[in-house]
């Protein structure tokens, strides 16, 4: 039952921020066929809504026996209520609040399926505290990038904010990822989740570039320009899932 939930929650959220991403690229796009964008829209806020009803249930279920998970809760009940907010003014601002609380959401649900709070794994007699730091770091500059993006996709902020505050955050992310690789005696899980980092900074930057260089010199098409736009915004929030579980991957004692 409960790996089903999992299931339908991962199916839905990739559904999600597709059509997420997808419904602000068709509004700057030269599309032909604008039935397409309330589509997206409205696949947007059905999708939005059935995560948080199965997060809040899975939240909920765990709160019971751990209280710091209700902070997650509520933070998924504030992404559907900004959400619908949202969706009644198309107000940047509370697009950009609507997408940092997701991002918060995005954290406390990643962390269910994640090496729970207090528990021990095999690591090393003595992990770096700045592995853990950076990692906490890099969560941070993730959620507010997610908030940036927003924000430069509905043309309120320069391209500069965002380049930034993504570069800080490849490379909190990269670096305690390469020293646990560089460190033999890194347990199996922890290297695993460093390899899934490097990968998913690897894949944002390269469609980071891509996107860039669409707008310095125009896109060849709207399609290769939705493509672009949607696999950038997609795997940039995959890269937050990867970060949040590269971070539960360290032992307990190191995280505290």
């Amino acid at each position: 039952m409960i790996r089903h939930r999992a299931l339908w929650i991962a199916i839905a959220w990739v559904v999600l921020i597709i059509s997420g991403a997808s419904t602000t690229g068709l509004l700057r796009a030269a599309v032909t066929n604008q039935s397409v964008v309330p589509f997206a829209y409205q696949t947007h806020r059905f999708a939005g809504t059935l995560v948080g009803l199965l997060g809040l249930a899975q939240l909920i279920r765990i709160g019971r026996h751990n209280g710091w998970t209700w902070l997650g809760a509520a933070l998924v009940a504030g992404t559907v209520a900004l959400g619908w907010i949202s969706a009644a003014s198309l107000e940047p601002r509370t697009v950009a609040a609507h997408a940092f609380v997701a991002a918060l959401a995005t954290v406390a649900l990643s962390s269910l399926e994640s090496t729970p709070l207090g528990s021990s794994v095999s690591a090393p007699a003595r992990r770096a505290r700045w592995v853990a730091v950076s990692l906490q770091i890099a969560v941070g500059l993730v959620c507010a990038q997610v908030a940036l993006g927003a924000m430069l996709r509905h043309q309120q902020i320069g391209l500069t904010s965002h380049l930034l505050v993504g570069g800080l955050a490849a490379l909190a992310l990269l670096a305690p990822a390469t020293a646990i690789l560089q460190d033999a005696a890194s347990p199996a899980v922890e290297r695993h989740a460093a390899q899934w980092a490097i990968t998913a900074v690897i894949v944002q930057v390269a469609l980071g570039g891509a996107v860039w260089l669409m707008i310095v010199i125009g896109p060849p098409s709207v399609a290769s320009w939705l493509a672009a736009t949607v696999a950038h915004v997609t795997v940039g929030t995959l890269t937050l899932v990867v970060a949040v579980r590269f971070l539960f991957a360290l032992p307990s004692r190191v995280r505290q």
